[in-house]
């Protein structure tokens, strides 16, 4: 199979801190793995840098010849353009990898999702949209305030937990003037929370659970998985919510737990592949947020989930394409091979896969990474 590799490449932020900058450029990273993991099972790949043209980079290839591997997250450095591309691959005639167009502005529109989930009987936190003109609580507090529309941990620090009206307007203005949307406000659900992967269209499968372990942090307003926590591996909030896979739960909670992601996968209409966050308060699931197309890094959860069902990143990357050949109907191409993985029992010692720095996998720097990208020629194409 030819494969095109798209992805989106940032080099400066329009809004919101530097730092965030760290979220925004591992595509460029993720794109060399995905197509390194390809090659190893004898597929032809083709990077597709994405910067402020889409069309041109995309219609130098056959759709007939080339499938897409999805890796794009936003279109000149805007998260709410990431359904435009899918309509772009769409109207050239391209099958591509992951969720649809209508699953992916769902999904963005983190208010719209919760109502979607709420519809469907799927249980999440009670919630409300503010900006800085338009707070009304009618929750209690505690409350988690983050961006209505950004993903990968954006704007969320220690301060997106409030526990009063003055820290509540304060933190609604920092990102109504850091990223210019309103504030989604939860009721913030205080218990352990749980990465849950998921591979499959028809019959979805869902992958070994992974576990944010907050045993080094005392207080339980602090148990979050912050942007810093996420992306910074220095910092004291990386360092202490390792993640744990196969996370030790019950068989009973295990299946409580999976019923609600498999549920929310659905009703959410994603494909191929997914993540679905979870929070478990007194026994009952409380989904936190459903993501489409969601981090393919080596050292991301649904990486970490694969390995631990027996599943190399070679295999998972080639899984992908799989399940949206499938999907397709297309011809020559193996079933999908999920049903054949089976649970390694706990043989990465007795606390399971931890997370690992992607620089640690990075065969280039960022910086000469993107030195590479900017002379990228299309391969496999006529001059």
């Amino acid at each position: 199979m030819k494969v095109l590799v798209v992805f989106n490449v940032i080099e400066q932020l329009e809004r919101g801190p530097e730092e965030d900058l760290f979220a925004e450029q591992e595509t460029v990273l993720v794109e060399q793995f995905i197509e390194q993991a390809l090659q190893s099972h004898g597929h032809i790949t083709a990077p597709v840098p994405i910067r402020d043209d889409l069309w041109g980079p995309i219609t130098r290839y056959d759709p007939n010849e080339w499938m897409i591997f999805n890796l794009c997250e936003s279109f000149r450095n805007k998260t709410y353009l990431e359904p435009y591309i899918i309509s772009v691959f769409e109207h050239l005639g391209f099958r591509y990898t992951g969720s649809d167009r209508r699953t992916l502005a769902t999904c963005l529109n983190k208010a719209r999702a919760k109502e979607i989930l709420q519809a469907h009987g799927i249980p999440t936190a009670a919630y409300q949209v503010f900006t800085p003109y338009t707070i009304d609580r009618r929750l209690e507090f505690p409350l988690f305030v983050k961006p209505v529309s950004e993903d990968a941990s954006i704007g969320i620090s220690q301060k997106s937990v409030v526990h009063d009206d003055r820290s509540l307007r304060r933190q609604v203005r920092y990102i109504w003037d850091l990223y210019h949307e309103p504030a989604l406000v939860e009721e913030f659900i205080e218990g352990r929370e749980f990465n849950v992967t998921i591979l499959g269209n028809d019959s979805p499968r869902v992958l070994p659970l992974s576990e944010i372990n907050f045993r080094h942090i005392a207080n339980p307003f602090a148990r979050i998985v912050s942007f810093r926590a996420k992306w910074v591996p220095t910092s004291e909030e990386y360092l202490k919510t390792p993640p744990t896979c196969p996370a030790r739960v019950s068989d009973s909670l295990k299946t409580r737990i999976e019923d609600v992601a498999r549920r929310a996968y659905q009703a959410m209409g994603l494909r191929d592949y997914g993540r679905v966050d979870i929070r478990v308060k007194n026994g009952l699931p409380y989904v936190l947020e459903v993501n489409p197309n969601a981090d393919l890094s080596p050292d991301a959860g649904i990486a970490r989930a694969a390995r631990v069902a027996g599943m190399s990143y070679a295999d998972l990357a080639d899984e992908i394409i799989r399940l949206a050949a499938r999907r397709n109907h297309m011809k020559g191409f193996a079933r999908p091979r999920i049903v054949t993985y089976e649970l390694k029992a706990r043989s990465a010692g007795s606390d399971g896969v931890y997370s690992i720095p992607v620089s640690a996998l990075a065969p280039d720097n960022p910086q000469a990474t993107l030195k590479r990208l900017r002379s990228v020629q299309p391969a496999g194409v006529a001059a």
